[in-house]
């Protein structure tokens, strides 16, 4: 691994253990005298896959900035790419920085609409009965009582959808990051499918954030939807329904019972 690696920062190599998923991948970032780089360290055969489908998107608009694929091995299972720079998102909507979130929402809102009626090939459609798939697992894997709950709710989201653009599929305020331009990363599970799926989850994500830190975050919520609308318009009934799905995975992921309380319509822009 070293030996690739410093092809791309030079030598020596340091590294920074990012994010570990038990029995997934292991992110890390090297740096070195030449510059830095991400390395994803996988314990499936999925590095070469995720690497197409990853420059599948070199066609796509500026902003938001992009990792590019520098090297695969598929042998160790890894997969090496650019390091884009910029700080999360989190931090912008904890601040409650209103120009910053509006910032993001209008480069994850011109992405999609680059994408809009495009289909790379590598990627494959995500469909309602895709997202219905994973969400019993996780009810599956909860505890009793929110599993059951989550159970009882499916049926109020079975409404399907069409996969209209390139959509990041795990879209959270650390996967957006701000800097002289707004970058995008984890891109492993990108697919075709709505919008309002990214921007659902994204806002799911914020609700849980909402929940944990204590404070009203709905000033960065809606900076964020207004952004958004001020490039490509929200089918609303649809968000809702996805921001629902992502509450009731997320309720299920965190053992959040507050997550299934209710939701409150996505601030109008």
């Amino acid at each position: 691994m070293r030996r690739v690696v410093e092809r791309y920062v030079g030598a020596p190599a340091l590294y920074e253990e990012l994010k570990h998923k038990p029995g997934r991948r292991v992110t890390l970032r090297s740096r070195g005298p030449d510059g830095s780089a991400i390395v994803k360290l996988y314990r499936s055969d999925r590095a070469a896959r995720v690497a197409e489908r990853i420059s599948s998107l070199t066609g796509g608009p500026t902003e938001p900035e992009l990792p590019t694929v520098l090297a695969v091995d598929t042998g160790k299972r890894m997969l090496v790419l650019s390091d884009v720079a910029g700080v999360p998102l989190r931090e912008a909507v904890l601040a409650r920085n209103r120009d910053e979130c509006r910032r993001a929402g209008a480069a994850i809102a011109q992405w999609h609409r680059a994408w809009k009626g495009r289909e790379p090939p590598p990627l494959d459609r995500h469909t309602i009965d895709d997202e219905l798939a994973v969400l019993v697992d996780r009810a599956a894997l909860a505890p009793r009582e929110i599993g059951a709950r989550v159970a009882a709710a499916l049926s109020s989201v079975r409404k399907g959808w069409d996969s209209v653009t390139v959509v990041h599929r795990d879209l959270y305020e650390e996967q957006v990051l701000l800097g002289e331009r707004v970058g995008l990363i984890d891109l492993d599970d990108i697919a075709l499918g709505p919008p309002e799926l990214d921007v659902g989850n994204l806002i799911a994500h914020l609700d849980l954030l909402e929940l944990r830190s204590g404070r009203d975050l709905g000033a960065s919520r809606t900076a964020f939807l207004e952004g958004y609308e001020s490039v490509a318009k929200l089918d609303r009934d649809l968000l809702e329904r996805c921001r629902t799905l992502a509450r009731l995975r997320l309720a299920c992921i965190h053992e959040e019972p507050r997550l299934l309380d209710g939701n409150s319509a996505p601030e109008a822009t």
